[in-house]
């Protein structure tokens, strides 16, 4: 059986290959080879939390290429080059080879070759963090990487240079590397107000809403006085609200046992009969029509949405964070903020009705598909759901890195 560190190593190779293009399927015999001989499984969520380190093979090999370097006669080899192609355009023109003036200019040029070859090449650490900062500015957050890194190869005492490649990790949703990096100036400096933050957002986006609750309220408790903390503290408190609610909480739907829900033959064969229903199918083509589409070519195959459904079940059971239909694909959150629209919320027959289907399972909404109130409301719920994005809502901004 393979050690963990091989398996380690071969998930984050095969993460590696599956992001590459391969529309021809070259590539598929050495991923299942890959993973059938270190056993290992991309879509397995076990596997994924064993052996996802967070690690980014290109910035691994890109790390130790600037690690390792050159040999000294290659890099001369490429500056005369680069010489030579600058006396082709003129660069040296008017002066004497061997002069003074000749010297200052191929000096010039040697300090521009550097900066292109090696950007890290003589600077310090602070300088290299004063890069990465520019670099996040301009929105060039791997390069931004890059050059903490390189701080942090020159000194890894520096709780600021891990906060602030956090701060670059997450903008790359690369959230456990934000983590990891958080957790290490955290044990430089426990008192790092920042750190904190930058953790609760990187826990925000992986959808820990506790966690980040936790750890925004201690950057507050740390830094009072940040007005930023707060709203970000603000944000995943009312986030972790709605989950809890649309989770099952007080007031909410139960979308945790979906996968039972969908497997069950009973709930399948209702199905199948309201989709047979005349009222089913008028409802279908207003959907479409709302949305200008043309349903010339027959009714959608829904059954086959309840299959594609079953086949996505996450391994707790619950809805897949996203949800094909034959008008679109759907987020899960998208679903869960139904009950919550005024249409629903506002409404004390929509609300008996979610009682009951609160109490009695989702299966209880079928026996509601002939009302022409029901299948008119959700004729117009499902036309805006496709019809454009979900509403813009508060979430925690990934903080600038620290200047200081």
């Amino acid at each position: 059986m393979p050690e963990l560190i091989q398996k380690q190593v071969a998930f984050a190779i095969l993460k590696w290959l599956k992001a590459q293009k391969d529309e021809a399927g070259n590539l598929t015999p050495a991923l299942d080879c890959l993973a059938a001989h270190f056993e290992v499984n991309l879509d397995d969520a076990e596997c994924h939390n064993q052996c996802d380190t967070g690690l980014k093979l290109d910035e691994a090999v890109y790390a130790i290429s600037a690690k390792s370097g050159e040999p000294d006669a290659v890099k001369e080899q490429k500056l005369q080059e680069f010489i030579g192609m600058l006396k082709q355009k003129g660069y040296f023109q008017g002066v004497e080879e061997g002069s003074p003036a000749y010297f200052e200019r191929y000096e010039k040029a040697k300090t521009k070759f550097n900066a292109r070859n090696n950007p890290f090449e003589g600077l310090s650490a602070d300088q290299l963090k004063t890069h990465g900062n520019q670099k996040m500015v301009s929105g060039q957050y791997q390069e931004a990487v890059n050059y903490y890194s390189k701080a942090i190869e020159l000194d890894s005492s520096n709780a600021i240079y891990f906060a602030n490649r956090a701060a670059a990790h997450t903008h790359l949703k690369s959230y456990k590397c934000a983590m990891a990096d958080c957790e290490k100036s955290l044990q430089l400096d426990p008192n790092y107000s920042k750190a904190y933050s930058r953790l609760g957002t990187a826990l925000f986006y992986e959808g820990s809403y506790q966690l980040a609750v936790e750890k925004y309220a201690k950057a507050v408790e740390l830094d009072p006085s940040n007005e930023g903390f707060r709203a970000d503290l603000q944000a995943a408190e009312q986030k972790l609200q709605e989950s809890q609610v649309a989770g099952g909480g007080p007031g909410g739907l139960d979308f945790s046992n979906m996968g039972a829900i969908l497997n069950n033959p009973e709930f399948m064969e209702m199905a199948q009969q309201v989709m047979q229903q005349p009222q089913f199918a008028e409802m279908v083509n207003n959907i479409a029509g709302n949305l200008g589409q043309n349903l010339q070519g027959g009714m959608p195959d829904f059954s086959q949405m309840f299959s594609n459904l079953a086949a996505q079940q996450p391994a707790d059971g619950s809805i897949p964070e996203v949800v094909n239909t034959p008008f679109g694909d759907i987020q899960r959150e998208q679903l869960e903020q139904l009950q919550h629209m005024p249409e629903i919320r506002d409404n004390p027959k929509f609300q008996a009705i979610m009682d009951d289907v609160k109490s009695s399972g989702p299966m209880a909404m079928l026996k509601y598909m002939n009302d022409p109130e029901v299948m008119t409301t959700m004729t117009k719920l499902a036309s805006s759901l496709f019809a454009k994005p979900p509403a813009g809502e508060s979430a925690p901004a990934v903080e600038p890195p620290t200047k200081e």
